[in-house]
């Protein structure tokens, strides 16, 4: 894989855009949220369509691409985050200006449908993004104080940088280093065999997902595997796997389906759809040791250029 190139860093006085790529959103709880942000003293400007509504999308394909295309061409902002998810993306991957992203990179951060546009943009753009948090849930609900201090630290690039890994959360032990990458599930297994179709063989792959059965997460598990997928990846962080069946259930689950990998698996890491998300670099490096109980990114994940 090539090395993908590594935004620039954030402060907490950067001015930052939040952006409606997908679904619409309830203003009042996005405008909060901003309010949080500024308290803490970024610059905050809103996308003028985070409360359009077309259908199950914030505006039409043509509405929502031009303003993204708008904002990722202009020079004022120093990131983008995400109002929320649900579904869109998609929809607008092939008109999306990755030009404008590679040339100026900057942090993009978002979970959930943004997911879609992290690996096509690690493709079209050869620049890292990041998993992380979103208005809608994160910044309005606030985040702990903890996973608040990890988000500062990683996108000011202070590295290494480690999150405690508990003996109840491995599903298999094991020590791996590799690039991180990853997303939520169903939008990595949407993108199989497109031309947004981001894997790293010898890498450490990272997942969630919400509302999804057992026999759902086996069947897109399966797919990845049946596609050639999971062959080479060194190890595996599974996140919060929000109304995906019974606790037990799915960890039966996840022994029988990585039982003959013989790689380290941890779940129960605190990214996804439960909120309070904890910042995932992609395209970053990562270790990840049971027997020390750690994971860890191991180098700056943004420039200061």
């Amino acid at each position: 894989m090539t090395s993908l190139r590594k935004p620039r860093r954030l402060t907490t006085t950067s001015h930052i855009a939040v952006l409606a790529a997908s679904s619409p959103s309830e203003l009042p709880r996005i405008e909060l949220a901003a309010s949080n942000l500024r308290s803490r003293g970024l610059r905050v400007t809103l996308a003028p369509n985070i409360a359009h509504r077309d259908r199950y999308l914030a505006g039409s394909d043509d509405e929502r691409v031009s303003i993204l295309n708008e904002f990722f061409r202009s020079p004022d902002y120093d990131a983008y985050f995400f109002a929320r998810g649900g579904y869109g993306l998609h929809r607008i991957l092939d008109r999306i200006d990755y030009g404008a992203i590679a040339a100026n990179p900057r942090p993009i951060i978002g979970f959930s449908d943004v997911t879609a546009l992290h690996q096509a943009v690690a493709m079209r753009s050869g620049v890292a993004s990041f998993h992380g948090p979103m208005l809608n849930t994160d910044w309005h609900d606030g985040l702990s104080p903890d996973r608040e201090a990890w988000f500062w630290s990683i996108l000011d690039g202070t590295a290494p940088r480690s999150w405690p890994v508990g003996d109840d959360q491995v599903v298999y032990p094991g020590d791996a280093e590799g690039v991180l990458f990853g997303g939520c599930l169903s939008l990595t297994t949407a993108l199989t065999a497109t031309p947004y179709d981001f894997w790293i063989d010898d890498g450490i792959w990272f997942w969630e997902d919400i509302d999804e059965a057992v026999y759902r997460v086996d069947r897109m598990l399966t797919h990845l595997r049946l596609a050639g997928r999971l062959k080479n990846i060194r190890g595996v962080i599974i996140g919060g796997l929000k109304g995906c069946g019974s606790d037990a259930e799915m960890l039966a689950f996840l022994h029988e389906f990585f039982g003959t990998m013989r790689i380290p698996v941890i779940r129960n890491i605190p990214f996804g759809h439960l909120g309070d998300n904890l910042l995932m670099p992609i395209g970053i490096h990562a270790r990840l040791s049971t027997a020390q109980g750690v994971f860890e990114i191991t180098e700056p994940a943004v420039t200061n250029g």
